[in-house]
């Protein structure tokens, strides 16, 4: 379903992109509908250019009146450096992927927005494949809730999930696509380290753990028991287990999300 709202994107990094891409893509809104701006006007424009969006070069104000909703999509800390610029937002279903940032601060900083959520995606929303978590302060009005679904519907999966979980969800989603491409580039080292090719080594890298995310999403078996499948007493994945088991990996898996997550915490903090 196409709808008639304007969306503006203050920032046009990856995520943003991603975002933007998933809308047409999805045919969400039609490319002429979407807004964006970055620093000095220059990804903005050429997502622009490539895209048949619109930019509005580096100037905030064009793009506060051309929307009825805006993306904040730029770095966290600049919600302090342009505190002037997005205090003068009003009015606004106003969604926030600001890593961090909390809806007291949110709230603060656009104190006449009409409407905030913060939210936060992951990359894979680039093919419609993300997982993205949203929580508001407010009772959502049905035509927010509608275009909230909408927009993030277009990249994957949407949660809603209280705002003081959102920092974990922001370790294990957020984050977690940086966590799954370490491990392909891993495997694939490692088979390369043992005799194959190259690109050989990462195509059956890439397609094993595809594959394998896969089976796992549309399996009724938890990841456990899709493992124990795969494993026979002493065999080739036994033995393979049983190195990660002595490396400790879930711990490390357990200390990769930790870690991030207090990171996410101590940004709110900054």
């Amino acid at each position: 379903m196409t709808h008639s709202f304007r969306i503006g994107f203050w920032g046009s990094g990856n995520m943003a992109s991603a975002m933007m891409r998933g809308l047409i893509s999805k045919n969400v809104v039609p490319a002429e509908q979407i807004y964006c701006i970055s620093e000095f006007g220059r990804g903005a424009g050429a997502f622009a250019k490539e895209t048949g969006t619109n930019s509005c070069g580096n100037s905030y104000q064009d793009l506060i009146e051309a929307s009825d909703i805006l993306v904040l999509a730029f770095k966290p800390q600049q919600l302090d450096t342009q505190a002037e610029a997005v205090a003068s937002i009003n009015n606004r279903l106003v969604l926030s992927i600001l890593a961090g940032t909390n809806l007291e601060k949110l709230n603060a900083s656009i104190p006449n927005a009409g409407t905030i959520v913060r939210t936060m995606p992951n990359t894979p929303g680039r093919i419609g494949e993300g997982m993205t978590g949203f929580c508001s302060d407010k009772d959502l009005s049905e035509d927010d809730k509608t275009i909230l679904h909408a927009v993030l519907g277009s990249l994957g999966e949407v949660v809603e999930i209280k705002e003081t979980l959102m920092d974990v969800h922001t370790a294990v989603a957020g984050s977690g696509p940086a966590y799954v491409f370490e491990f392909i580039a891993a495997l694939a080292e490692a088979g390369q380290a043992e005799g194959l090719s190259k690109d050989m080594a990462l195509q059956i890298a890439k397609q094993t753990v595809f594959g394998s995310a896969a089976l796992a999403k549309q399996a009724d078996e938890p990841p456990e028991e899709l493992r124990n499948q795969v494993t026979s007493k002493g065999g080739t994945t036994q033995a393979g287990l049983e190195a990660m088991a002595a490396s400790d990996f879930r711990k490390l898996i357990h200390n990769t999300v930790r870690a991030a997550k207090e990171r996410s915490i101590e940004m709110g903090k900054e």
